[in-house]
């Protein structure tokens, strides 16, 4: 009976050990992590490595409506936002930054697609807050399928006029 009881003794000691040492490596751990991160370089803000965006401007629409007897048109004025890799050129003196390449080239094919759109709703549908931004966002996904390498990130309506 005397051997059993310093056993007993023994089996507590080595698990107090064995937890006083996890505990210890957890604190280590933990120490070297916060470090780690504490000492992890800030990385620079560099304007070069950042998107831009450019507003491009489309030109005005006028459709007809999609109202019994065909009374009511839209007159709709819109600005793409699109995301460029590089900072936009100026285009000159008193000129705006020049326009995507791929814009011009398919801006028949983008306006043909958005006087589907816009033509495809009655006033109803488009007076809303909520139908504006359906109107935005149809026009939005349209664009984006369209254009292979110019990504649009906003559609944004500068005139708005429902007769």
């Amino acid at each position: 009976m005397e051997q059993a009881i310093p056993n007993k003794k023994n089996k507590s000691l080595y698990v107090t050990i064995g937890l006083a040492a996890g505990v210890t490596m957890a604190f280590i751990i933990t120490a070297i992590i916060a470090f780690m991160l504490i000492n992890k370089p800030i990385p620079s803000i560099n304007a070069a490595e950042e998107p831009f965006t450019q507003m491009v401007p489309m030109r005005e629409f006028v459709v007809n409506l999609l109202d019994m007897g065909g009374r009511r048109y839209l007159k709709i004025q819109i600005d793409y936002e699109i995301e460029l890799t590089k900072k936009p050129k100026g285009g000159g003196e008193g000129k705006g930054p020049e326009i995507p390449p791929e814009i011009k080239e398919k801006e028949s094919i983008l306006r043909n697609y958005i006087i589907n759109i816009l033509s495809n709703n009655s006033a109803a549908d488009i007076r809303s807050i909520e139908g504006k931004n359906e109107l935005r966002k149809a026009i939005l996904v349209k664009s984006n399928f369209i254009l292979k390498k110019t990504k649009v990130l906003n559609v944004y309506f500068n005139d708005f006029i429902i007769q």
